[in-house]
């Protein structure tokens, strides 16, 4: 038991899980006949999930919305003690020490990477049909 609540708190698992379930019961909606079919559109509804996420995380690692939450952090530092700071960073400081901070960013690789492949195997699925 201890195994499987593991492998549940592992972030690429969690993913899988959830778009292929959010797949699933998009697919039991508009429910279209044949196997072969439906499996195409599960792994396509995966794998677009899949993509969207990694874009998510990429725009967020990236620092799209940096300028932001850069203010947060400017407002934040008026409002509450300071932590030893004299003055708030830069913004270029805020970046390097915040936004850049490998443990503040989320992987990116393995969802684009699963959402591609994903698209991909739902692709020759669909040609295996036709």
């Amino acid at each position: 038991m201890d195994r499987i609540k593991r492998l549940l708190n592992n972030d690429k698992i969690k993913i899988l899980l959830i778009s292929a379930l959010i797949a699933a019961v998009m697919q039991l909606v508009h429910h279209a006949p044949g196997l072969l079919r439906n499996l195409s559109d599960w792994l396509f509804l995966t794998g677009l999930l899949h993509i969207l996420v990694g874009a998510v995380r990429y725009i967020k690692n990236v620092g799209l919305f940096k300028t932001f939450s850069y203010m947060s952090y400017k407002r934040r530092w008026k409002k509450h003690v300071h932590s030893g700071e004299s003055r708030p960073m830069s913004l270029a400081e805020y970046t390097v020490n915040v936004i850049l901070n490998d443990a503040n960013q989320r992987p990116v690789a393995w969802p684009l990477g699963a959402g591609l492949l994903l698209c991909a195997a739902s692709f020759l699925t669909a040609m295996v049909i036709t």
